[in-house]
Protein backbone atom coordinates (compact mmCIF):
# COMPACT_ATOMS: atom_id res chain seq x y z
CA UNK A 1 0.00 0.00 0.00
CA UNK A 2 2.86 2.38 0.55
CA UNK A 3 4.33 1.28 -2.41
CA UNK A 4 1.54 2.28 -4.48
CA UNK A 5 0.53 5.61 -2.54
CA UNK A 6 3.82 6.58 -3.90
CA UNK A 7 4.02 5.44 -7.20
CA UNK A 8 0.57 7.19 -7.63
CA UNK A 9 1.22 10.57 -5.96
CA UNK A 10 4.23 10.55 -7.82
CA UNK A 11 2.72 10.14 -11.70
CA UNK A 12 -0.12 12.67 -10.43
CA UNK A 13 2.45 15.12 -9.48
CA UNK A 14 4.80 14.87 -12.38
CA UNK A 15 1.48 15.33 -14.34
CA UNK A 16 0.61 18.34 -13.34
CA UNK A 17 4.62 19.80 -13.39
CA UNK A 18 4.85 18.53 -17.18
CA UNK A 19 0.87 20.45 -17.48
CA UNK A 20 2.35 23.54 -16.26
CA UNK A 21 5.85 24.40 -17.61
CA UNK A 22 5.44 25.99 -21.29
CA UNK A 23 2.90 25.96 -24.14
CA UNK A 24 4.36 23.17 -26.09
CA UNK A 25 2.63 20.42 -23.42
CA UNK A 26 -0.44 22.32 -23.59
CA UNK A 27 -2.02 19.19 -25.24
CA UNK A 28 -0.24 16.96 -22.36
CA UNK A 29 -2.26 19.58 -19.96
CA UNK A 30 -5.80 18.84 -21.99
CA UNK A 31 -5.06 15.36 -22.27
CA UNK A 32 -7.69 13.28 -20.62
CA UNK A 33 -4.78 11.59 -18.28
CA UNK A 34 -3.67 14.99 -17.06
CA UNK A 35 -7.30 16.31 -16.38
CA UNK A 36 -7.81 13.21 -14.45
CA UNK A 37 -4.77 13.91 -12.48
CA UNK A 38 -5.00 17.57 -11.45
CA UNK A 39 -8.54 16.33 -10.27
CA UNK A 40 -6.89 13.86 -8.19
CA UNK A 41 -4.93 16.40 -6.24
CA UNK A 42 -7.12 18.58 -4.54
CA UNK A 43 -6.75 21.71 -2.43
CA UNK A 44 -10.14 23.03 -2.36
CA UNK A 45 -12.55 20.14 -2.27
CA UNK A 46 -16.59 21.21 -2.11
CA UNK A 47 -17.12 21.84 1.11
CA UNK A 48 -18.47 19.56 3.97
CA UNK A 49 -21.86 19.83 5.74
CA UNK A 50 -20.14 19.25 9.29
CA UNK A 51 -23.27 20.29 11.40
CA UNK A 52 -24.51 18.05 14.29
CA UNK A 53 -27.38 16.61 14.08
CA UNK A 54 -29.59 14.48 16.03
CA UNK A 55 -30.26 11.07 14.63
CA UNK A 56 -33.94 10.81 15.02
CA UNK A 57 -34.45 14.43 14.22
CA UNK A 58 -35.45 13.41 9.86
CA UNK A 59 -38.05 10.42 10.90
CA UNK A 60 -39.86 12.28 13.84
CA UNK A 61 -42.41 13.64 11.61
CA UNK A 62 -43.26 9.91 10.41
CA UNK A 63 -43.42 8.56 13.86
CA UNK A 64 -46.22 6.12 13.37
CA UNK A 65 -47.23 5.69 10.03
CA UNK A 66 -47.16 2.27 8.21
CA UNK A 67 -43.93 1.54 6.38
CA UNK A 68 -45.61 0.27 3.11
CA UNK A 69 -42.28 -0.52 0.80
CA UNK A 70 -38.77 -0.71 2.08
CA UNK A 71 -36.59 -0.21 -0.95
CA UNK A 72 -32.82 -0.86 -0.75
CA UNK A 73 -30.40 1.53 -3.35
CA UNK A 74 -26.85 1.00 -4.00
CA UNK A 75 -24.71 3.71 -4.29
CA UNK A 76 -21.40 3.13 -6.32
CA UNK A 77 -18.48 4.58 -6.07
CA UNK A 78 -18.76 7.33 -8.29
CA UNK A 79 -21.38 9.07 -6.66
CA UNK A 80 -22.26 10.85 -3.25
CA UNK A 81 -24.70 9.06 -0.93
CA UNK A 82 -25.75 12.73 0.57
CA UNK A 83 -25.82 14.85 -2.93
CA UNK A 84 -26.79 12.69 -6.01
CA UNK A 85 -25.96 15.76 -8.32
CA UNK A 86 -21.96 15.44 -7.26
CA UNK A 87 -20.35 12.71 -9.69
CA UNK A 88 -16.47 11.51 -9.41
CA UNK A 89 -16.41 9.28 -12.95
CA UNK A 90 -13.35 8.83 -14.43
CA UNK A 91 -11.22 5.72 -14.63
CA UNK A 92 -10.50 4.94 -11.15
CA UNK A 93 -13.88 4.92 -10.03
CA UNK A 94 -14.86 2.68 -13.33
CA UNK A 95 -11.95 0.23 -12.71
CA UNK A 96 -13.25 0.12 -8.88
CA UNK A 97 -17.07 -0.59 -9.56
CA UNK A 98 -15.79 -3.40 -11.90
CA UNK A 99 -13.92 -5.00 -9.65
CA UNK A 100 -15.74 -4.96 -6.62
CA UNK A 101 -19.05 -6.80 -5.83
CA UNK A 102 -21.81 -4.55 -4.83
CA UNK A 103 -23.52 -5.68 -1.89
CA UNK A 104 -26.39 -8.37 -2.32
CA UNK A 105 -29.98 -6.83 -1.26
CA UNK A 106 -30.50 -9.74 0.68
CA UNK A 107 -27.44 -8.76 2.93
CA UNK A 108 -28.44 -5.39 3.44
CA UNK A 109 -32.47 -6.67 4.33
CA UNK A 110 -30.25 -9.25 7.03
CA UNK A 111 -29.38 -6.00 8.64
CA UNK A 112 -32.65 -4.15 9.10
CA UNK A 113 -34.88 -4.26 12.40
CA UNK A 114 -38.02 -2.42 10.81
CA UNK A 115 -40.18 -4.07 9.19
CA UNK A 116 -42.89 -3.61 6.29
CA UNK A 117 -46.16 -3.02 7.81
CA UNK A 118 -45.50 -1.90 10.65
CA UNK A 119 -45.94 1.51 12.67
CA UNK A 120 -42.48 3.34 12.04
CA UNK A 121 -40.03 4.47 15.14
CA UNK A 122 -37.90 6.80 14.36
CA UNK A 123 -35.07 6.09 17.04
CA UNK A 124 -35.09 2.28 15.53
CA UNK A 125 -34.79 3.73 12.19
CA UNK A 126 -31.86 6.24 13.59
CA UNK A 127 -30.31 3.09 15.16
CA UNK A 128 -30.43 0.89 11.63
CA UNK A 129 -28.80 3.85 9.90
CA UNK A 130 -26.36 4.21 12.60
CA UNK A 131 -25.90 -0.04 12.69
CA UNK A 132 -25.43 -0.34 8.81
CA UNK A 133 -22.49 2.60 8.92
CA UNK A 134 -21.01 0.24 11.80
CA UNK A 135 -20.72 -2.84 9.17
CA UNK A 136 -16.94 -3.11 7.67
CA UNK A 137 -18.23 -3.34 4.64
CA UNK A 138 -20.17 -0.04 4.14
CA UNK A 139 -18.56 3.12 3.84
CA UNK A 140 -21.86 5.21 5.04
CA UNK A 141 -26.02 4.70 5.29
CA UNK A 142 -28.62 7.11 4.76
CA UNK A 143 -32.85 6.45 5.30
CA UNK A 144 -35.04 8.63 3.63
CA UNK A 145 -38.56 8.18 4.50
CA UNK A 146 -41.02 9.32 1.83
CA UNK A 147 -45.01 9.93 1.87
CA UNK A 148 -47.48 7.99 -0.36
CA UNK A 149 -49.45 10.00 -2.49
CA UNK A 150 -53.56 9.28 -1.22
CA UNK A 151 -52.46 8.17 1.84
CA UNK A 152 -51.75 9.42 4.88
CA UNK A 153 -50.90 7.45 7.49
CA UNK A 154 -48.93 4.98 5.37
CA UNK A 155 -44.80 5.81 4.03
CA UNK A 156 -42.22 3.92 1.62
CA UNK A 157 -38.71 4.12 3.81
CA UNK A 158 -35.20 3.91 1.14
CA UNK A 159 -32.01 2.76 2.05
CA UNK A 160 -28.99 4.22 0.92
CA UNK A 161 -25.85 2.28 0.93
CA UNK A 162 -22.09 3.21 -0.23
CA UNK A 163 -19.93 0.33 0.53
CA UNK A 164 -16.38 0.78 0.67
CA UNK A 165 -13.89 -1.35 -1.59
CA UNK A 166 -13.93 -4.77 -0.16
CA UNK A 167 -10.53 -6.49 -1.29
CA UNK A 168 -7.11 -5.26 0.34
CA UNK A 169 -3.69 -5.80 0.56
CA UNK A 170 -1.93 -4.49 3.50
CA UNK A 171 2.11 -5.12 3.24
CA UNK A 172 3.96 -3.98 6.49
CA UNK A 173 7.72 -4.39 6.31
CA UNK A 174 8.96 -5.22 10.45
CA UNK A 175 12.50 -5.08 9.39
CA UNK A 176 15.20 -5.80 7.23
CA UNK A 177 14.53 -9.59 7.38
CA UNK A 178 10.76 -9.98 7.79
CA UNK A 179 7.44 -8.77 6.51
CA UNK A 180 3.94 -9.28 6.73
CA UNK A 181 1.56 -8.98 3.69
CA UNK A 182 -1.76 -9.47 4.63
CA UNK A 183 -4.69 -10.21 1.83
CA UNK A 184 -8.64 -9.75 2.51
CA UNK A 185 -12.05 -9.40 1.21
CA UNK A 186 -14.47 -8.37 3.49
CA UNK A 187 -17.49 -8.76 1.55
CA UNK A 188 -16.80 -11.76 -0.41
CA UNK A 189 -19.01 -12.15 -3.44
CA UNK A 190 -21.25 -9.48 -2.22
CA UNK A 191 -22.20 -11.58 0.70
CA UNK A 192 -21.12 -10.03 3.97
CA UNK A 193 -18.69 -12.58 4.35
CA UNK A 194 -14.83 -11.41 5.71
CA UNK A 195 -12.19 -14.03 4.19
CA UNK A 196 -8.61 -12.94 5.53
CA UNK A 197 -5.51 -14.77 4.78
CA UNK A 198 -2.36 -13.00 7.08
CA UNK A 199 0.98 -14.17 5.86
CA UNK A 200 4.11 -13.59 7.62
CA UNK A 201 7.95 -14.02 6.44
CA UNK A 202 10.74 -13.69 8.81
CA UNK A 203 14.18 -14.69 7.97
CA UNK A 204 14.79 -15.81 11.93
CA UNK A 205 11.48 -18.02 11.94
CA UNK A 206 11.70 -21.80 12.10
CA UNK A 207 10.00 -22.04 9.66
CA UNK A 208 10.45 -19.04 7.83
CA UNK A 209 6.91 -18.28 6.24
CA UNK A 210 3.73 -18.71 9.13
CA UNK A 211 0.61 -17.61 8.31
CA UNK A 212 -3.34 -17.07 9.73
CA UNK A 213 -6.69 -17.47 8.37
CA UNK A 214 -10.13 -16.09 9.29
CA UNK A 215 -13.98 -16.13 8.29
CA UNK A 216 -16.59 -14.39 9.18
CA UNK A 217 -20.33 -13.75 8.48
CA UNK A 218 -22.19 -10.75 9.31
CA UNK A 219 -25.86 -11.61 10.56
CA UNK A 220 -26.31 -14.81 9.63
CA UNK A 221 -29.61 -15.19 8.11
CA UNK A 222 -30.57 -12.02 9.26
CA UNK A 223 -30.49 -13.21 13.27
CA UNK A 224 -27.72 -10.74 13.71
CA UNK A 225 -25.24 -13.08 15.19
CA UNK A 226 -22.12 -12.96 13.46
CA UNK A 227 -20.09 -16.15 13.20
CA UNK A 228 -16.25 -16.05 12.64
CA UNK A 229 -13.91 -19.31 12.29
CA UNK A 230 -10.04 -18.72 12.37
CA UNK A 231 -6.79 -20.47 12.42
CA UNK A 232 -3.55 -18.53 13.30
CA UNK A 233 0.87 -19.59 13.29
CA UNK A 234 1.33 -16.01 13.94
CA UNK A 235 -0.21 -14.96 16.97
CA UNK A 236 -3.23 -12.81 15.50
CA UNK A 237 -5.66 -14.31 17.39
CA UNK A 238 -6.79 -13.83 21.22
CA UNK A 239 -4.00 -14.65 23.63
CA UNK A 240 -2.99 -14.33 26.93
CA UNK A 241 0.67 -15.09 27.23
CA UNK A 242 3.93 -13.56 25.43
CA UNK A 243 5.36 -16.39 23.58
CA UNK A 244 4.44 -16.79 19.48
CA UNK A 245 0.87 -18.70 20.06
CA UNK A 246 -0.67 -20.77 17.72
CA UNK A 247 -4.62 -21.03 17.94
CA UNK A 248 -8.00 -21.93 16.35
CA UNK A 249 -11.25 -20.81 17.29
CA UNK A 250 -14.76 -20.13 16.53
CA UNK A 251 -16.75 -17.28 17.63
CA UNK A 252 -20.59 -15.93 17.64
CA UNK A 253 -21.01 -12.89 18.65
CA UNK A 254 -24.55 -11.12 19.06
CA UNK A 255 -24.33 -7.41 19.80
CA UNK A 256 -27.19 -4.90 21.29
CA UNK A 257 -27.50 -3.26 18.11
CA UNK A 258 -31.05 -1.01 19.49
CA UNK A 259 -32.54 -0.58 22.92
CA UNK A 260 -35.61 -2.22 20.73
CA UNK A 261 -33.25 -5.36 20.65
CA UNK A 262 -34.27 -8.18 23.04
CA UNK A 263 -31.01 -10.70 23.53
CA UNK A 264 -27.07 -10.36 23.23
CA UNK A 265 -24.83 -12.47 23.79
CA UNK A 266 -21.80 -14.32 22.50
CA UNK A 267 -19.46 -17.35 22.46
CA UNK A 268 -16.07 -17.65 21.97
CA UNK A 269 -14.00 -21.41 22.42
CA UNK A 270 -10.04 -21.50 21.49
CA UNK A 271 -6.71 -23.88 21.97
CA UNK A 272 -3.38 -21.61 22.19
CA UNK A 273 -0.48 -23.13 22.80
CA UNK A 274 3.13 -21.44 22.05
CA UNK A 275 5.51 -22.46 20.03
CA UNK A 276 9.49 -21.94 19.59
CA UNK A 277 9.17 -20.62 15.91
CA UNK A 278 11.95 -18.41 17.20
CA UNK A 279 14.49 -21.02 18.41
CA UNK A 280 14.46 -19.06 21.71
CA UNK A 281 16.60 -20.62 24.36
CA UNK A 282 14.77 -23.82 25.70
CA UNK A 283 15.55 -22.23 29.37
CA UNK A 284 14.19 -18.75 28.74
CA UNK A 285 11.26 -20.38 26.57
CA UNK A 286 7.81 -19.96 28.12
CA UNK A 287 6.38 -23.75 26.83
CA UNK A 288 2.40 -23.52 27.75
CA UNK A 289 -0.70 -25.05 26.71
CA UNK A 290 -4.30 -23.35 27.09
CA UNK A 291 -7.63 -23.82 26.03
CA UNK A 292 -10.70 -21.12 26.29
CA UNK A 293 -14.17 -20.76 26.62
CA UNK A 294 -16.18 -17.67 27.30
CA UNK A 295 -19.98 -17.44 26.84
CA UNK A 296 -22.33 -14.26 28.17
CA UNK A 297 -26.05 -13.53 27.39
CA UNK A 298 -28.28 -10.80 28.25
CA UNK A 299 -31.91 -9.43 28.35
CA UNK A 300 -33.06 -6.23 27.60
CA UNK A 301 -36.14 -4.91 29.33
CA UNK A 302 -37.68 -2.32 28.37
CA UNK A 303 -38.29 -2.45 24.89
CA UNK A 304 -41.95 -1.71 24.77
CA UNK A 305 -41.66 1.38 26.32
CA UNK A 306 -43.23 4.56 24.96
CA UNK A 307 -41.41 5.05 21.55
CA UNK A 308 -39.30 8.49 22.60
CA UNK A 309 -38.28 6.89 26.10
CA UNK A 310 -35.05 5.17 25.64
CA UNK A 311 -34.48 4.28 29.18
CA UNK A 312 -33.42 0.03 29.90
CA UNK A 313 -32.63 -2.21 32.12
CA UNK A 314 -30.35 -4.91 30.57
CA UNK A 315 -29.72 -8.06 32.52
CA UNK A 316 -26.03 -10.18 31.84
CA UNK A 317 -24.45 -13.49 32.80
CA UNK A 318 -21.16 -14.25 31.94
CA UNK A 319 -18.97 -17.65 32.91
CA UNK A 320 -15.34 -17.59 31.56
CA UNK A 321 -12.71 -20.24 31.99
CA UNK A 322 -9.15 -20.54 30.84
CA UNK A 323 -7.37 -23.37 31.77
CA UNK A 324 -3.82 -24.10 31.46
CA UNK A 325 -3.12 -27.93 30.62
CA UNK A 326 1.13 -27.14 30.61
CA UNK A 327 2.63 -23.99 32.33
CA UNK A 328 6.10 -22.56 31.72
CA UNK A 329 8.77 -24.12 33.66
CA UNK A 330 10.26 -20.83 34.91
CA UNK A 331 10.31 -20.31 38.77
CA UNK A 332 9.39 -16.13 38.21
CA UNK A 333 6.20 -17.20 35.94
CA UNK A 334 4.51 -19.78 38.84
CA UNK A 335 3.04 -16.00 40.49
CA UNK A 336 2.23 -14.57 36.71
CA UNK A 337 -1.39 -14.23 36.50
CA UNK A 338 -1.23 -14.55 32.46
CA UNK A 339 -0.07 -18.64 32.99
CA UNK A 340 -2.46 -19.20 35.92
CA UNK A 341 -5.89 -21.06 35.96
CA UNK A 342 -9.01 -18.36 36.13
CA UNK A 343 -12.42 -18.51 36.03
CA UNK A 344 -15.18 -16.22 36.98
CA UNK A 345 -19.16 -16.34 36.70
CA UNK A 346 -20.45 -12.52 37.01
CA UNK A 347 -23.95 -11.08 36.39
CA UNK A 348 -25.10 -7.56 36.06
CA UNK A 349 -27.33 -5.17 35.75
CA UNK A 350 -27.23 -2.07 33.80
CA UNK A 351 -29.16 1.06 33.35
CA UNK A 352 -29.19 3.21 30.32
CA UNK A 353 -30.30 5.64 27.90
CA UNK A 354 -28.62 6.22 25.06
CA UNK A 355 -29.13 8.04 21.95
CA UNK A 356 -26.40 9.26 19.18
CA UNK A 357 -26.17 12.83 17.33
CA UNK A 358 -24.18 12.44 13.64
CA UNK A 359 -21.19 14.76 12.48
CA UNK A 360 -18.17 14.38 10.41
CA UNK A 361 -14.36 14.91 10.96
CA UNK A 362 -13.96 13.40 14.86
CA UNK A 363 -11.60 10.19 13.66
CA UNK A 364 -12.95 10.06 10.28
CA UNK A 365 -11.70 12.18 6.87
CA UNK A 366 -15.33 13.28 6.13
CA UNK A 367 -17.65 10.08 6.89
CA UNK A 368 -21.03 9.97 8.71
CA UNK A 369 -19.66 9.54 12.69
CA UNK A 370 -21.82 8.47 15.37
CA UNK A 371 -21.33 10.24 18.67
CA UNK A 372 -23.57 8.86 21.97
CA UNK A 373 -25.09 10.81 24.06
CA UNK A 374 -27.01 9.76 27.17
CA UNK A 375 -25.77 7.83 30.88
CA UNK A 376 -25.06 4.10 31.84
CA UNK A 377 -24.90 2.86 35.37
CA UNK A 378 -23.64 -0.81 35.37
CA UNK A 379 -23.47 -2.82 38.93
CA UNK A 380 -21.68 -6.08 38.59
CA UNK A 381 -21.25 -9.04 41.20
CA UNK A 382 -19.88 -12.63 41.28
CA UNK A 383 -17.67 -15.24 42.17
CA UNK A 384 -13.82 -15.30 41.17
CA UNK A 385 -10.50 -18.03 41.10
CA UNK A 386 -7.35 -17.51 40.13
CA UNK A 387 -4.25 -19.29 41.95
CA UNK A 388 -6.87 -21.53 43.17
CA UNK A 389 -7.99 -18.96 45.53
CA UNK A 390 -12.05 -18.54 45.49
CA UNK A 391 -12.86 -14.72 45.70
CA UNK A 392 -16.38 -13.05 45.50
CA UNK A 393 -16.32 -9.49 43.53
CA UNK A 394 -18.38 -6.47 43.20
CA UNK A 395 -18.03 -3.62 41.13
CA UNK A 396 -19.49 -0.59 39.37
CA UNK A 397 -19.33 1.65 36.48
CA UNK A 398 -21.40 4.83 35.45
CA UNK A 399 -20.34 7.29 32.14
CA UNK A 400 -22.34 10.14 30.87
CA UNK A 401 -21.65 11.96 27.55
CA UNK A 402 -23.54 15.05 26.17
CA UNK A 403 -23.53 17.29 23.61
CA UNK A 404 -23.59 20.98 23.79
CA UNK A 405 -25.56 23.67 21.79
CA UNK A 406 -22.46 25.18 20.66
CA UNK A 407 -21.09 21.71 19.23
CA UNK A 408 -18.52 20.11 22.07
CA UNK A 409 -19.21 17.26 23.09
CA UNK A 410 -17.91 15.49 26.73
CA UNK A 411 -17.75 11.96 27.50
CA UNK A 412 -17.40 11.33 31.97
CA UNK A 413 -16.73 8.11 33.46
CA UNK A 414 -15.92 6.51 36.74
CA UNK A 415 -15.77 3.07 38.33
CA UNK A 416 -14.36 0.93 41.04
CA UNK A 417 -14.28 -2.74 42.09
CA UNK A 418 -13.34 -5.00 44.80
CA UNK A 419 -12.75 -8.81 45.66
CA UNK A 420 -13.26 -10.44 48.92
CA UNK A 421 -11.92 -12.88 50.36
CA UNK A 422 -12.63 -14.00 54.80
CA UNK A 423 -14.37 -10.65 55.08
CA UNK A 424 -11.19 -8.24 53.62
CA UNK A 425 -10.70 -6.21 50.67
CA UNK A 426 -8.29 -7.15 48.03
CA UNK A 427 -7.57 -5.87 44.74
CA UNK A 428 -9.69 -2.65 44.90
CA UNK A 429 -9.66 -0.03 42.16
CA UNK A 430 -11.22 3.26 41.06
CA UNK A 431 -11.16 5.43 38.57
CA UNK A 432 -12.70 8.71 37.35
CA UNK A 433 -11.82 9.98 33.50
CA UNK A 434 -13.42 12.20 31.45
CA UNK A 435 -12.72 13.53 27.15
CA UNK A 436 -13.59 16.54 25.92
CA UNK A 437 -13.80 17.43 21.92
CA UNK A 438 -14.23 20.79 21.24
CA UNK A 439 -16.78 21.69 17.76
CA UNK A 440 -14.91 21.84 14.94
CA UNK A 441 -13.23 24.87 13.61
CA UNK A 442 -13.17 25.35 9.82
CA UNK A 443 -11.12 27.48 7.35
CA UNK A 444 -10.72 27.43 3.71
CA UNK A 445 -7.68 25.80 4.65
CA UNK A 446 -8.40 23.21 7.33
CA UNK A 447 -10.74 22.14 10.29
CA UNK A 448 -9.39 21.57 13.52
CA UNK A 449 -10.85 19.76 16.52
CA UNK A 450 -9.37 20.01 19.57
CA UNK A 451 -9.04 16.67 22.44
CA UNK A 452 -8.32 17.06 26.00
CA UNK A 453 -8.72 14.22 28.36
CA UNK A 454 -7.08 13.15 31.82
CA UNK A 455 -7.83 10.94 34.96
CA UNK A 456 -7.16 9.17 38.13
CA UNK A 457 -6.90 6.07 39.19
CA UNK A 458 -5.79 4.08 42.45
CA UNK A 459 -5.05 0.67 43.54
CA UNK A 460 -5.80 -0.80 47.13
CA UNK A 461 -4.82 -3.86 48.96
CA UNK A 462 -2.90 -5.42 45.70
CA UNK A 463 -2.88 -9.18 46.32
CA UNK A 464 -3.13 -11.56 43.51
CA UNK A 465 -3.77 -8.90 39.88
CA UNK A 466 -0.57 -6.23 38.65
CA UNK A 467 -0.93 -2.38 39.73
CA UNK A 468 -1.89 0.59 37.73
CA UNK A 469 0.63 1.06 34.58
CA UNK A 470 1.40 4.13 31.83
CA UNK A 471 0.36 1.72 28.67
CA UNK A 472 -3.04 3.22 27.16
CA UNK A 473 -2.61 6.82 29.05
CA UNK A 474 -0.04 8.25 27.09
CA UNK A 475 0.88 7.72 23.52
CA UNK A 476 3.74 5.94 22.73
CA UNK A 477 4.51 5.59 26.64
CA UNK A 478 4.94 2.03 27.07
CA UNK A 479 6.79 0.80 30.08
CA UNK A 480 7.42 -2.99 30.60
CA UNK A 481 8.38 -2.61 34.27
CA UNK A 482 6.62 0.75 35.52
CA UNK A 483 3.82 -0.51 37.93
CA UNK A 484 2.39 2.67 40.09
CA UNK A 485 -0.61 2.62 43.00
CA UNK A 486 -1.88 5.68 42.32
CA UNK A 487 -1.88 7.69 38.62
CA UNK A 488 -3.02 11.09 37.45
CA UNK A 489 -2.59 11.97 33.51
CA UNK A 490 -3.58 14.69 31.09
CA UNK A 491 -2.85 15.03 27.58
CA UNK A 492 -4.48 17.58 24.72
CA UNK A 493 -4.03 16.88 21.30
CA UNK A 494 -4.83 19.13 18.29
CA UNK A 495 -6.17 18.00 14.73
CA UNK A 496 -5.76 19.48 11.46
CA UNK A 497 -8.27 18.20 8.96
CA UNK A 498 -6.33 19.59 6.08
CA UNK A 499 -8.10 19.52 1.91
CA UNK A 500 -5.48 18.08 0.29
CA UNK A 501 -6.34 14.93 -1.56
CA UNK A 502 -4.04 12.68 -3.19
CA UNK A 503 -5.21 9.48 -4.52
CA UNK A 504 -8.70 9.91 -2.93
CA UNK A 505 -6.34 10.01 0.39
CA UNK A 506 -7.30 12.50 2.93
CA UNK A 507 -4.35 14.08 5.18
CA UNK A 508 -4.64 15.05 8.55
CA UNK A 509 -1.70 16.39 10.78
CA UNK A 510 -1.89 16.17 14.61
CA UNK A 511 0.46 17.40 18.06
CA UNK A 512 0.00 16.50 21.37
CA UNK A 513 1.14 17.31 25.17
CA UNK A 514 1.50 14.39 27.74
CA UNK A 515 1.73 14.30 31.29
CA UNK A 516 1.45 11.79 34.03
CA UNK A 517 1.94 11.86 37.72
CA UNK A 518 2.63 8.21 39.25
CA UNK A 519 3.16 6.86 43.03
CA UNK A 520 5.22 3.96 42.35
CA UNK A 521 6.14 3.71 46.25
CA UNK A 522 3.15 3.32 48.66
CA UNK A 523 2.54 6.50 51.06
CA UNK A 524 4.48 8.25 49.07
CA UNK A 525 3.10 11.94 47.33
CA UNK A 526 1.15 11.52 43.74
CA UNK A 527 3.61 13.83 42.57
CA UNK A 528 6.92 11.25 43.22
CA UNK A 529 7.20 10.79 39.58
CA UNK A 530 6.29 13.33 36.49
CA UNK A 531 6.00 11.17 33.02
CA UNK A 532 6.03 14.60 30.42
CA UNK A 533 6.73 14.86 26.64
CA UNK A 534 5.14 15.18 23.33
CA UNK A 535 4.92 13.75 20.12
CA UNK A 536 3.02 14.83 16.33
CA UNK A 537 2.73 13.72 12.74
CA UNK A 538 -0.25 12.79 10.49
CA UNK A 539 -2.24 10.44 9.18
CA UNK A 540 -3.63 9.32 5.79
CA UNK A 541 -7.21 7.47 5.07
CA UNK A 542 -8.82 6.69 1.93
CA UNK A 543 -12.22 6.40 3.28
CA UNK A 544 -13.49 4.33 -0.07
CA UNK A 545 -11.32 1.37 0.92
CA UNK A 546 -11.48 -1.11 4.21
CA UNK A 547 -7.76 -0.10 4.91
CA UNK A 548 -7.38 1.64 7.90
CA UNK A 549 -5.34 4.69 8.67
CA UNK A 550 -1.73 5.07 8.23
CA UNK A 551 0.01 7.12 10.65
CA UNK A 552 3.25 8.56 11.13
CA UNK A 553 4.31 9.69 14.90
CA UNK A 554 7.15 11.15 16.68
CA UNK A 555 7.89 10.91 20.12
CA UNK A 556 9.94 12.80 22.64
CA UNK A 557 9.58 11.50 26.01
CA UNK A 558 12.47 12.88 27.90
CA UNK A 559 12.79 10.65 31.00
CA UNK A 560 14.88 7.80 32.04
CA UNK A 561 12.32 4.63 32.26
CA UNK A 562 13.72 1.62 31.12
CA UNK A 563 12.10 0.15 27.79
CA UNK A 564 11.25 4.23 26.83
CA UNK A 565 13.57 5.77 24.71
CA UNK A 566 13.66 9.65 24.48
CA UNK A 567 13.18 10.21 21.13
CA UNK A 568 11.41 7.60 18.66
CA UNK A 569 9.29 7.00 15.76
CA UNK A 570 6.86 5.47 14.50
CA UNK A 571 4.99 3.96 11.13
CA UNK A 572 1.62 2.29 12.44
CA UNK A 573 -0.46 1.09 9.12
CA UNK A 574 -3.91 -0.09 9.56
CA UNK A 575 -4.91 2.09 12.14
CA UNK A 576 -8.61 1.60 13.43
CA UNK A 577 -9.58 5.25 14.59
CA UNK A 578 -12.90 5.57 15.60
CA UNK A 579 -15.51 7.31 18.08
CA UNK A 580 -16.84 3.95 19.63
CA UNK A 581 -19.82 2.96 22.01
CA UNK A 582 -21.68 0.27 22.78
CA UNK A 583 -25.17 0.39 24.90
CA UNK A 584 -23.81 -2.52 26.91
CA UNK A 585 -21.10 -4.85 27.14
CA UNK A 586 -20.61 -8.25 28.72
CA UNK A 587 -19.89 -8.59 32.33
CA UNK A 588 -16.66 -7.90 33.55
CA UNK A 589 -14.15 -6.77 36.01
CA UNK A 590 -13.47 -3.02 36.43
CA UNK A 591 -11.23 -2.23 33.80
CA UNK A 592 -8.43 0.14 34.78
CA UNK A 593 -5.17 -0.67 32.91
Amino acid sequence: MKVVLTIFSFLAFSLIALAQTDTTQSKLKDSKLAQQAIRTVKRSPKPDNVAIVKSEDAFIPFEGKIIRNIIINKVGFEKSIYDSTRSFKNSTTRLANAMHANTREGVIRDNLFFRKNKPLNPYRVADNERHLRDLDFILDSKIEVCEVAGSSDSVDVEVFVRDVFSIGIRFDPEDMTAARVDVYDVNLFGQGQRVQVNTLFDAERNPEFGMSMLYRKSSLGGSLINPSIGYTQINSGRSYGTENEHAYFIRLDRPLVSPYTRMAGGVEVSKNYSINNYEIDTAVFRKYRYHLEDFWVGYNMGIYNTVNSRERHFLALRYFNQNFEQKPEQAQEFTNPLYNNQQYLLGSISFYEQNFYKTKYVYGFGRTEDIPIGKTLTFTGGWSSEFGVDRSYLGFNTSRDFVTSKGNFYKMAAGGGSFFRDDKTEDTFIFANGQYYSRLCVSEAVKVRQLVEGGYAQAFNNSLRPLLTLNNQLFGFRPDSLYTHKRAFLRTETTLFTNWKVAGFNFAGFVSLESAFLQVTPGENLTEKFIYGTTGGFRIRNENITFGTIEFRGYYFPTDVPGVDTFSFRISTNVRLKYTSTFVRPPSFVTYN
